[in-house]
């Protein structure tokens, strides 16, 4: 760089006398210094040159900075009366060492006493001894930077605190972020699952269907994935399962692709449905089904049995001295005994026959796939024999039994409708026989079994 002497446009280091001693090489020094000023002062970031630590040269880009009226309230004074007297330790340590540094960043003030952030960049210029400065009023950034920071801050507090779970996935099926209750919903200790593939956020069975759909829409199909609301299984840690819902929505940045997904858990949504939905169809005292759930699966039966040729029997059971039982001991103990009787009348059947209530002390049987309606009177047999058995309330022996009526289709009728009834006709046969027993609706080579006191 050129010897600009002690302040930029002032005299030359050896002062011309006279236009006579004026040489060429003088002229071509003059133009250069005009040219180097020129340029210094088109920079729109401050240039500053210092020469034995005193201010030489102050672009206007400088003098607006710093709050001045010209460069000449800056020449000739030290670079740190504009620093911060936080930050003056930089220049302590010498021009030579902040020379190896890029950009520092530090504080300056303005003639008025404002602060502003700023950087500085310094380099020597070795063959005239002077340190070029370059400053940069980094306020804005700096405010943007602490709005972002204050923004991101928030909603990294929004996330912790919101109940659904919240994560982040790249374009390459792994995890990148997951708030506090996304992970509290897998089980994962903090920060744990970055970088995990979304894959083990899944029974292992449902990961190549997932796996299928996230490659067709990276693909262009089906792109109105996106936004929906699905139901899925969550797979925590510890290997158990979860039902939970899913939206899913995608945000792109120049290539990069980035899912957020949002997870609610399910789990007690879904017991509260299979609450609703079981006291929909069963007996909320025994549990077993009730009037509902019975007609739907007779027809279901009815229907396998038209289709394959079979038959099915339908016993319609109704307890006998049951009444005495309620008024004696309470109606606490007629619950406990109804209780015990649906216990025992599901010990006499198959898993795959029917046990169902359908009023206060009255009960239907379905067994399904027999092939001789004397498979019914075993099933019925059975019955009796548990039923007379007396069940214990509290050290109080209740003494009930069951009068049974037995119907089979298609010998005793062609629909539901007429099973049941000619089934409840050959229950009142067997009370009006001297209960405690069973009857067929037809004979079917079966008179009355009854066993009276």
């Amino acid at each position: 760089m050129v010897d600009f002497g002690p302040s930029l446009g002032g005299p030359l280091r050896k002062p011309v006398e006279g236009k006579q001693e004026v040489t060429a090489s003088v002229a071509t020094r003059t133009a250069t210094v005009v040219l180097d000023r020129e340029l210094l002062e088109l920079a729109s970031s401050l240039v500053c040159l210092l020469r034995d630590n005193q201010i030489i040269f102050l672009n206007n880009a400088g003098v607006r900075m710093l709050g001045l009226a010209s460069s000449d309230d800056a020449i000739g004074c030290p670079f740190e009366d504009w620093v911060v007297d936080d930050y003056r330790f930089l220049m302590e340590a010498g021009w030579d060492l902040l020379a190896e540094e890029d950009f520092l960043p530090l504080k300056l003030a303005r003639a008025d006493g404002t602060l502003f952030e700023a950087e500085l960049r310094v380099r020597r210029v070795p063959t005239d001894d002077v340190y070029f400065i370059e400053g940069r009023d980094i306020s804005k950034f700096v405010k943007s930077a602490e709005a972002l920071r204050d923004r991101e801050e928030r909603l990294q507090g929004i996330l912790a605190s919101v109940a659904e779970g919240i994560v982040t996935i790249n374009d390459s099926c792994k995890v990148e972020s997951a708030n506090p209750a996304a992970e509290l919903m897998f089980g994962y200790k903090r920060g744990r699952m970055a970088g995990i593939e979304l894959g083990e956020l899944m029974p292992p069975d449902m990961r190549d269907h997932h796996q299928r759909f996230f490659d067709a829409y990276m693909s262009g199909l089906f792109p109105t994935l996106m936004g929906r609301l699905v139901e899925g299984v969550g797979l925590r840690v510890d290997g158990s399962t979860f039902p939970m819902e899913i939206s899913v929505s995608e945000l792109r940045h120049g290539k990069h692709r980035l899912f957020t997904a949002i997870l609610r858990d399910i789990s007690e949504r879904k017991e509260n449905e299979d609450r609703i939905r079981r006291l929909a169809h069963h007996d909320t005292l025994t549990g077993l089904p009730n009037r509902n759930l019975l007609n739907d699966r007779m027809n279901h039966a009815l229907a396998r049995a038209k289709r394959h040729g079979g038959r099915m029997a339908v016993l319609y059971v109704d307890l006998d001295k049951f009444k005495p039982v309620n008024d004696s001991l309470g109606h606490e103990a007629g619950d406990h005994v109804l209780r015990a009787v649906s216990d025992r009348l599901a010990a006499c059947v198959r898993s795959s026959d029917t046990v169902a209530r359908v009023g206060g002390d009255e009960f239907v049987v379905v067994i399904e796939e027999i092939t001789r309606p004397n498979e019914a009177a075993l099933v019925a047999r059975k019955i009796v024999e548990s039923l007379s058995r007396p069940v214990d309330y509290d050290g109080h022996p209740c003494q009930v039994g069951a009068s049974i009526g037995v119907a089979v289709f298609p010998d005793d009728g062609n629909t539901m409708e007429e099973v049941c009834k000619a089934a409840d006709i050959a229950m009142y046969r067997v009370k009006h026989a001297g209960r405690n027993g069973f009857s067929f609706f037809a004979a079917h080579g079966h008179p009355v079994e009854g066993f009276e006191d």
